[in-house]
């Protein structure tokens, strides 16, 4: 065998041994802040909601007494230091103030801990996302179509979950599930 087609053929050996090659992951849940004039807040546990939060303009013929526009997205890079592979994916938690809306006869603390046991679920949802990603198998091969399916995933999940807290509390109506739900999502994230 010839010298140039035994370095061929290393070179692709090396070229596939990669695409397959494990990558180190490393999830950070980001504690991003905003400025006091942005339209975002993100996540912070010692930062409540307050009703000035609230800045969109309400839909007045909804049956609720206001909305909550919440979410949590990702950044991600990948990085090769001598012959390691690093994926970096960064999380956030967000509370958009122009999509969050309330009706002018909507100011009890009860329907604000309502609103804000929504940005909870969003942030539990973001904590199960940075766990879905830990324990994912990704490679150089697969690592972009992984983020987005398991992305994905969870935020259908995160959706199911908001939209069966609202029909359980009906949205906050039901005080008796209300309070249930209270303490669930209370111990929920404080055990994060």
């Amino acid at each position: 065998m010839s010298r140039k087609l035994f370095f061929l053929i290393f070179i692709i050996a090396i070229s596939v041994s990669s695409y397959s090659q494990k990558i180190n992951v490393n999830v950070v849940l980001l504690n991003k802040t905003a400025n006091t004039t942005s339209d975002t807040i993100y996540y912070n546990i010692n930062r409540k909601l307050t009703w000035k939060d609230f800045k969109g303009t309400p839909v007045m013929n909804y049956f609720g007494g206001a909305v909550t526009a919440s979410g949590f997205a990702f950044n991600a890079e990948m990085k090769q230091v001598d012959s390691k592979i690093n994926l970096n994916i960064y999380v956030y938690i967000f509370f958009d103030k122009q999509a969050s809306w309330k009706k002018p006869a909507v100011n009890s603390a009860y329907h604000l801990m309502h609103e804000q046991h929504h940005f909870d679920i969003t942030r539990l949802s973001a904590a199960r996302l940075c766990e879905e990603y830990k324990n994912a198998n990704f490679t150089v091969n697969n690592y972009q179509q992984l983020l987005s399916a398991i992305f994905d995933k969870v935020f259908k999940e995160n959706s199911a979950l908001q939209n069966q807290y609202d029909k359980e509390t009906n949205h906050s109506i039901n005080t008796a599930s209300q309070q249930e739900w209270n303490n669930k999502i209370d111990l929920a994230v404080k055990t994060l």
